[in-house]
């Protein structure tokens, strides 16, 4: 084709144009001139993007910035790394094969040290696991056990030390009273059962005021 190019990826110099005039890869010399501009642009575009995620801005040290100053200085961001990755894309159209392995490389590298930037501000968690061998003295419970027991005030007894309850109000008082009626049981605390004792005389019929006289008398 005209001019040397080629639309599929190949190895050759054929003379392609990489982003500026008169650089051609026609040699070794170019070639490595075209790398050291591809790494440049790869490089600038890693740190570019890692400036925007943590929101660098030189001009608000030690104080707070304004909305529309912090809003414009991240649009500038935003259009350098767009224009950086447009230019890479662009190096990646020559279909040079080794231009586009060096483009692949230092985007690669420019991540790990991202990645390797981002792991030193990682928190370690609040709470550490009782096997963890980094704090061999840390304690097994969370929250640790108070050295002392705190001191309280005693409980006041707001509930007295016996309550009088009816026997009619009862149901313990109703169960011994029915038990006792039924012959089940004798006489309990609260229920005295109405009955003769073995060795004495039943009630008599016609004795009811000699008994009430008996009783009145105390004898």
């Amino acid at each position: 084709m005209e001019g040397g190019w080629k639309d599929h990826l190949h190895w050759n110099f054929g003379g392609e144009h990489v982003l500026v005039y008169g650089l051609h890869l026609d040699s070794a010399w170019s070639f490595f001139v075209a790398c050291c501009l591809t790494a440049c642009i790869c490089f600038s575009e890693r740190v570019l993007t890692y400036a925007i995620s943590k929101k660098w801005n030189p001009f608000s040290r030690g104080r707070r910035g304004s909305r529309f100053g912090t809003a414009l200085w991240r649009t500038c961001l935003y259009w350098l790394v767009t224009f950086d990755r447009l230019m890479y894309m662009l190096i990646g159209m020559t279909f040079s094969f080794g231009l586009i392995i060096v483009a692949v490389t230092c985007l690669a590298i420019g991540q790990f040290v991202i990645e390797y930037l981002d792991s030193e501000h990682v928190k370690e968690p609040l709470l550490q696991s009782p096997t963890d061998d980094r704090y061999p003295h840390s304690s097994t419970s969370y929250p640790p056990a108070p050295s002392h027991a705190p001191t309280t005030r005693p409980r006041s007894k707001s509930k007295p030390e016996s309550i009088f309850i009816h026997p009619n109000e009862s149901n313990l008082a109703r169960a011994d009273a029915a038990a006792a009626e039924l012959g089940l049981g004798g006489d309990t605390e609260r229920v005295k059962a109405n009955t003769y004792p073995a060795d004495e005389d039943p009630w008599e019929h016609g004795r009811g005021r000699d008994v009430a006289r008996e009783l009145l008398l105390g004898r």
